[in-house]
């Protein structure tokens, strides 16, 4: 509502215009002197004043009023007819009304205020001023397009109008506390239904405390891509952690800046002692650091930027050397180098498969080898048995036909004594069952009969 400012001694005028003028939005104060104004900050709209009790010097008005003279008739001031800063006493109230909207229009506040809409209106964020009770007083064009309103519709609706219920709670502590913050985060109701977020800040307005300025922007999208990148981000995250293949990047400056589980696990390293005290010469060593830089920036190795599989070591938390299939990448930003990531696959286990395959496989070659050696001795044990059968019976042949003590004779006995020694011998070849050797001469080493004949054993590990 506007207010007027009467400064009269007629109690008769200011019931009149009190009369007329309070339906049309005007609020009239009457004093009875200009010195009658006591409070500097109750400044009114329009200073009507007689022409009587107008000052000498215009310093003496409020700077920046518009006034109104009150004059009795047009010779008073000598004018033949009043302007729009004059006004006859007897006027009706729809020349008062005429005359104090012309007065306003024109006043250097209100076309300061004018600017000031205009330029909230052409504003791009929103922007609402709302009371101590969070009624709107003012709503720039953008505000109600966020909303879905059309313009001037909010009227003094409470922000509940278009603020979810549980921001409206938070705005209101927040603002009974005294505080404004700013680039909060408020969720809107457009007319629709449809609910928006949007980033708020809010400010005090200047010269009404108790009224706040809250500027907006929809920002719905934005979050939505944020959520979206969150998400994608925690489910790399989620897969890196999950690796069974231990993963590392660095920056350029080859300084640790992720160290995955599995990268804990096989280096025996907390992750965040490697964020703070490791580089990738520290975990390589120097040659290897340096063999993977210069071959992530060639070409043979998988493409520049690339480093196929290859086979190194690192180091683990106690120096201990650990075998490793390592491959790299580089990753760019705007066409440049920004980081080194590092995917590597602990062999230990593969190298001890490795070892107790190739046993396995020397295990059983041995166990061939003693089947055919078995299989040999057989067949030689029965391929020898029938000659020598044949000499025994014509030597022990020989022995009865010779004359006792003759020479005959005893080559008959050495023949049956040495073809028992044989016999002997063949029966311990046609009994092998292993494969077992023995010193001879030096370094030499020739099959083992006693112990290869003896099938109480049969470990690979007695050869030699």
């Amino acid at each position: 509502m506007a207010s007027l400012a009467l400064i009269s001694t007629d109690a008769g005028l200011h019931a009149r215009l009190t009369a007329e003028l309070g339906g049309s939005g005007w609020a009239v104060t009457r004093f009875p002197s200009l010195s009658a104004i006591q409070d500097p900050k109750a400044t009114p709209d329009v200073l009507a004043v007689e022409a009587a009790s107008l000052p000498a010097s215009a310093s003496s008005l409020p700077r920046g009023v518009p006034v109104l003279v009150i004059v009795a008739n047009a010779s008073e001031l000598g004018a033949p007819e009043a302007g729009d800063d004059i006004v006859f006493s007897e006027a009706e109230g729809a020349e008062w009304r005429m005359r104090l909207e012309r007065l306003v229009a024109r006043s250097p506040q209100e076309n300061l205020r004018r600017q000031y809409d205009e330029t909230l209106a052409s504003m791009a964020p929103g922007i609402v001023v709302v009371d101590a009770d969070l009624r709107v007083v003012f709503a720039n064009p953008r505000a109600y397009e966020s909303v879905g309103y059309r313009e001037g519709t909010l009227g003094k609706a409470e922000l509940a109008r278009i603020v979810v219920r549980e921001d409206q709670a938070r705005i209101r502590d927040t603002l009974a506390k005294g505080e404004y913050p700013r680039g909060v985060d408020v969720r809107l109701v457009r007319r629709e239904g449809r609910e928006i977020e949007c980033s708020a800040s809010f400010a005090p307005m200047i010269g009404a405390e108790d009224h706040t300025v809250i500027s907006f922007e929809d920002v719905t999208s934005e979050r939505e891509t944020e959520r979206e990148l969150l998400k994608t981000m925690q489910f790399l995250e989620s897969l890196i952690d999950a690796s069974v293949d231990a993963i590392i990047a660095t920056d350029m400056s080859q300084r640790i800046v992720l160290f995955n589980p599995s990268a804990e696990r096989v280096t025996g390293r907390h992750v965040a002692d490697a964020m703070a005290n490791l580089t990738l010469e520290g975990f390589l060593g120097r040659a290897s650091s340096e063999l993977i830089m210069q071959r992530l920036l060639m070409d043979d190795y998988g493409g520049e930027g690339r480093l196929e599989p290859t086979l190194l070591e690192v180091t683990n938390v106690h120096g201990v050397q650990i075998p490793v299939q390592l491959s790299a990448s580089l990753i760019y930003e705007a066409g440049e180098p920004s980081a080194i990531v590092l995917i590597f696959t602990d062999l230990r286990e593969r190298v001890r498969m490795e070892e107790r395959l190739a046993e396995a496989q020397k295990r059983l070659a041995f166990t061939d080898k003693q089947g055919v050696l078995a299989e040999l001795a057989g067949t030689a044990a029965h391929e020898l048995n029938q000659p020598l059968t044949s000499m025994m019976a014509y030597a022990e042949l020989l022995l009865r036909q010779s004359t006792p003590g003759s020479v005959g004779a005893k080559a008959a006995e050495v023949l049956i004594r040495e073809s028992e020694r044989m016999a002997e011998i063949v029966r311990k070849i046609g009994k092998i069952t292993k494969y077992e050797t023995t010193s001879y001469v030096g370094q030499q080493k020739i099959f083992d009969l006693d112990r290869a004949a003896d099938s109480s054993t049969s470990d690979p590990g007695a050869e030699g």
